[in-house]
C-alpha cells in the first residue's frame, strides 16, 4: 500500500511538472510574439483564443471532469470517445462558420484557421488524458505535457525567429501537436485498445443530457473570461488588449497548475466524498490551506516586484504597470479558489448549480465590463474581473454549503 501510494505521488508530480512546463511553454510563445512581432500580433493572438475558447470548451463536454465523476452511465470509454468525435467534427463546423463572419483580412483568417485546426487535435488529445484521468494514472499527462512543450518550444521558436510571421507560428503548433498526439499520446488511449462498438442514439442523448450542464458551465465562464477582451479590443485597441493579454498569463500559468493538482486528486476526492463527504472536506480544506500559503508568497513578490518582473520579461514598454500588477495579485486569489470550488462542485455532481451560478457571473461581468472597462481601460478590466470572481466564489461557498446541510439532515 505504502508502494502503491508512493507512484500515485510521483504521479501526480510528473502531472504538475508536466503543467508547468506547458505554462512556461505558453508564456514563452507570448514573450517571442510580444518581442519579436509586436504588440499587435500579441494582441490578434490573445483574439484567436478568445473567439476560440468558449467554443473549444463546449464541445469538450467537460468530460475530463464527468467521466471520472460520474456516477450514473456505465458506458465503455470508447461511447464517451465517439460522443466526443461528434463534438469535434462539430467545432471544425462552427469554427469555420465563425470565420466567415468575423472581421478579419485573408491573412488573418488564415491565421485563424490553422489555429482552428491546432485547438481541434487539441480536442482529440484532451479525450485521451480523460480516460487516464479516470484511470488514475496521470503520470501520463505529464509525460505528455513535459513531451508535446519542448517539442513546441523548437519548432515554435525555430519558426518565430526565421520567418518572423504570426502564421508560422501558429503553424508550428500544429505541427508540433499532430506529431506529439499520433507519435506518444495515442499509445496511451484506452478505447484505442478495446474493440470497437456502436454508439445508439440512445447513448448520446444520456451523455448529452448528463453533461450539458457542465458544458454550459464551461461555455459561460470562458465568455466571463473573455467577455473584457471583447470589451477590450472593441472600445479600445488590439494593443491594449495585447498589454492585458501578456499581464493576465500569470494567471493562465497559476490556474494550469491549480487545474493540473485537481487532475491528481479529483478521482481520490470523489471516492471519500462517497464514502463520508466529511472526509472529502478534511482533504479539501487541506488542500485549500497549501495554495493559500502559495498565495501569500506570491502577492508579496507582486506587491514588491511585480512591475520589475513584467519589464524584465515583456520589455521596457511595460514600465508603468505596478498598479495592475498589484489588482493583478487579488485576481489570483480569486482564480485559485473558484477553481477549487468547482472541482468540489462536480464531484457533489451540483452542475445544474454551476449554470445557475455562471449565468449570474455572465449577466454581471457584461453590465461591469460596459460601465467600468469602456472608461477606465485596462484597469477596468482587471477590476472587473476581482469583482465577478469575487460575486462567484461566494456563490460556491453558498452552494457547497446548504447541500451539506441538506445531506446532514436524518
Amino acid at each position: 500500500m505504502k508502494w502503491s501510494s508512493g507512484v500515485s505521488m510521483r504521479s501526480r508530480s510528473l502531472n504538475v511538472a508536466g503543467t508547468l512546463f506547458m505554462a512556461v511553454n505558453q508564456w514563452l510563445q507570448v514573450i517571442l510574439i510580444t518581442r519579436l512581432l509586436g504588440l499587435y500580433e500579441v494582441g490578434l493572438f490573445t483574439y484567436f483564443l478568445a473567439l476560440m475558447g468558449p467554443l473549444v470548451l463546449f464541445t469538450r463536454f467537460s468530460l475530463a471532469r464527468l467521466v471520472p465523476t460520474q456516477k450514473k452511465l456505465a458506458y465503455d470509454y470508447i461511447v464517451f470517445k465517439k460522443f466526443r468525435e461528434v463534438m469535434n467534427v462539430s467545432f471544425i463546423g462552427v469554427s469555420i462558420l465563425l470565420i466567415l463572419f468575423v472581421d478579419l483580412n485573408l491573412y488573418e483568417s488564415l491565421c485563424l484557421f490553422i489555429f482552428v485546426l491546432f485547438r481541434f487535435y487539441e480536442n482529440k488529445e484532451e479525450f485521451i488524458y480523460t480516460e487516464n484521468i479516470a484511470e488514475s494514472r496521470v503520470y501520463v499527462l505529464g509525460l505528455s505535457r513535459i513531451i508535446r512543450s519542448i517539442v513546441i518550444i523548437i519548432l515554435f521558436t525555430s519558426s518565430i525567429l526565421i520567418f518572423e510571421s504570426l502564421f508560422m507560428a501558429i503553424l508550428s503548433l500544429l505541427v508540433s501537436q499532430m506529431l506529439v498526439y499520433h507519435l506518444f499520446d495515442r499509445r496511451f488511449s484506452v478505447s484505442g485498445k478495446r474493440p470497437d462498438a456502436v454508439m445508439t442514439f440512445k447513448h448520446f442523448k444520456n451523455i448529452f443530457l448528463l453533461g450539458m450542464g457542465l458544458a454550459v458551465v464551461e461555455l459561460i465562464s470562458s465568455l466571463v473570461t473573455n467577455i473584457p477582451r471583447y470589451v477590450l479590443e472593441h472600445f479600445h485597441s488590439v494593443e491594449v488588449l495585447g498589454v492585458f493579454a501578456t499581464i493576465m498569463y500569470f494567471t493562465i500559468i497559476t490556474n494550469n497548475v491549480v487545474v493540473a493538482i485537481n487532475e491528481g486528486v479529483i478521482a481520490a476526492l470523489a471516492r471519500e466524498a462517497t464514502v463520508s463527504p466529511s472526509k472529502f472536506y478534511r482533504s479539501f480544506f487541506k488542500l485549500c490551506g497549501v495554495f493559500l500559503v502559495l498565495i501569500i508568497i506570491g502577492e508579496i513578490i507582486l506587491i514588491f516586484f511585480g512591475n520589475d518582473i513584467l519589464v524584465l520579461v515583456y520589455g521596457p514598454e511595460f514600465i508603468g504597470y505596478q498598479r495592475e500588477m498589484v489588482l493583478l495579485g487579488v485576481l489570483l486569489f480569486f482564480i485559485v479558489y473558484t477553481t477549487l470550488l468547482e472541482m468540489a462542485l462536480n464531484i457533489f455532481n451540483l452542475y445544474m448549480h454551476q449554470v445557475v451560478m455562471q449565468t449570474m457571473t455572465l449577466i454581471a461581468t457584461v453590465i461591469l465590463s460596459l460601465l467600468v472597462i469602456i472608461p477606465f481601460g485596462l484597469t477596468g478590466a482587471f477590476i472587473v474581473g476581482i469583482v465577478t470572481h469575487a460575486i462567484l466564489m461566494m456563490m460556491q461557498i453558498g452552494v457547497l454549503m446548504h447541500d451539506r446541510k441538506v445531506k446532514r439532515r436524518p
